[in-house]
């Protein structure tokens, strides 16, 4: 399997935008925090968080392109799909965006629901930090976070439906948010929050 070092030399290569760079660190740190909760590898759950969005900026960010992508820039680094990018992770890299019409994957296994659930609920959690009066993670608390989950008007963009998935993995939505925000926590000097 690929290791976190090569990852971080993709992102080096392929991800410009400073947002991005943050979103997929922590996806990371929230999918390696759930891999340690259910039992699973944080070594392949938190790489397919980092790895996840690797193309976003080399397709300039078009949601027609995005995902579809990814496999030429695995076929340029000499990455190969089986090997050095697991099944599983590849599966559940193309599936976290499975309502594009080309992507065939579709969300299944515990890997797939974390991965979807994860990378939203970390736009979700940062909005949450931003309108707190500090901007820091740690000001957000979980009751606080349900209640600007059922309010629609806000962060309008972050599908709900995706995050909620991660109850197919057997996690409530209370606790995926508690081990979230936890995990963000952990990394907020280096996402600014």
């Amino acid at each position: 399997m690929i290791e976190r070092e090569r990852v971080i030399q993709l992102l080096d290569k392929y991800i410009k935008t400073e947002w991005l760079r943050l979103h997929m660190r922590e996806s990371e740190a929230i999918m390696r925090a759930l891999a340690e909760e259910l039992g699973e590898d944080e070594q392949l759950w938190g790489l397919s968080g980092l790895l996840h969005d690797i193309d976003y900026d080399w397709v300039d960010k078009d949601p027609k392109r995005h995902v579809i992508e990814f496999d030429k820039i695995m076929e340029m680094e000499g990455l190969r799909i089986g090997e050095d990018i697991p099944q599983e992770m590849y599966h559940a890299i193309k599936a976290h965006y499975e309502e594009h019409p080309d992507i065939k994957q579709k969300r299944e296994s515990r890997l797939d629901f974390a991965l979807s659930a994860s990378e939203t609920l970390s736009g979700f959690l940062v909005a949450c930090a931003l309108v707190q009066p500090d901007k820091k993670i740690s000001s957000v608390g979980v009751n606080s976070v349900m209640k600007k989950f059922k309010k629609k008007d806000f962060a309008k963009a972050v599908n709900r439906e995706l995050i909620y998935d991660i109850e197919k993995t057997g996690i409530s939505l209370e606790r995926f948010i508690e081990i979230a925000l936890g995990s963000m926590n952990e990394i907020s000097n280096e996402i600014g929050l």
